[in-house]
């Protein structure tokens, strides 16, 4: 198995469920293997950085100099997985993903992106549009909705500010580890922007890494249903194509 980089810390709690999905993917995937001893764990290293840090960082979308230190802050992260060593890293968040091409620029191995994956998972689950949840960044830059478009995929936040501005304050409370009423708060959103048709059914990007928490029994899925509505799991979605890539080739 390749050795895997996580640049982990934004926020922890979903660093922690990168790191338990990794490993309960290998576990399942030599279960029948037949080898003496612990099931085979893919090496990582885990590059936690502040995220308040970052987060003072953040520029404005247009003004590229503006970006100059928080891009240099996750490049020098990622710099130090390649130098620990690992055969490819991920980023286990989705805001600095509306930044990936400066982050990754000039490294020697390979970036999986979040927004890539999610949007090949769209195309193969036949999704047409989704509505995007996450922190402003990721609402407002209209760099996720680019990949997904490229994948056949209409991407779109909610419509007002208020209802962006509940998304990001329940993302502050799961930062945290808390919310309350995490799922029903969502739901509202949802069908605020959204609205109900009979025609199809609404689909849900859950564009933070954070918010797949607010529903309990759901954090260790790729996708899931709840109260109609079909949701896809940003944090399990990347997982799996990092544990996928991670034992390509191997023939197992």
């Amino acid at each position: 198995m390749k050795k895997i980089g996580i640049l982990g810390g934004l926020a922890w709690p979903a660093t922690v469920e990168y790191y338990k999905a990794i490993c309960e993917l290998s576990q399942k995937h030599h279960a029948d293997a037949g080898l003496p001893g612990p099931s085979p764990m893919p090496e990582m290293c885990i590059e936690s950085v502040n995220i308040n840090y970052s987060y003072n960082r953040r520029g404005t979308f247009g003004d590229e100099e503006s970006w100059k230190a928080y891009d240099a802050y996750f490049h020098a992260a990622l710099k130090r997985l390649e130098d620990n060593g690992v055969d490819f890293a991920i980023i286990a968040s989705n805001t600095p993903h509306n930044r990936f091409d400066a982050i990754t620029k000039g490294l020697r191995i390979p970036v999986l992106s979040i927004f890539e994956a999610v949007a090949a998972t769209c195309k193969a689950h036949g999704v047409s549009d989704c509505l995007i949840l996450g922190t402003e960044p990721t609402m407002d830059s209209g760099i996720f909705p680019g990949y997904l478009k490229r994948h056949g995929v209409s991407g779109f936040a909610p419509p007002e500010a208020a209802l962006k501005a509940k998304v990001t304050g329940l993302i502050s409370e799961l930062f945290k580890g808390k919310s309350d009423n995490g799922s029903a708060r969502i739901d509202e959103v949802v069908r605020a922007s959204c609205g109900q048709t009979d025609e199809k059914q609404n689909v849900v990007c859950l564009a933070c890494t954070e918010l797949p928490l607010a529903f309990e029994g759901k954090e260790q899925c790729e996708t899931f249903h709840h109260n109609g509505v079909f949701y896809l799991n940003t944090t399990m979605i990347h997982a799996n194509a990092t544990f996928r890539y991670a034992v390509a080739g191997e023939g197992a």
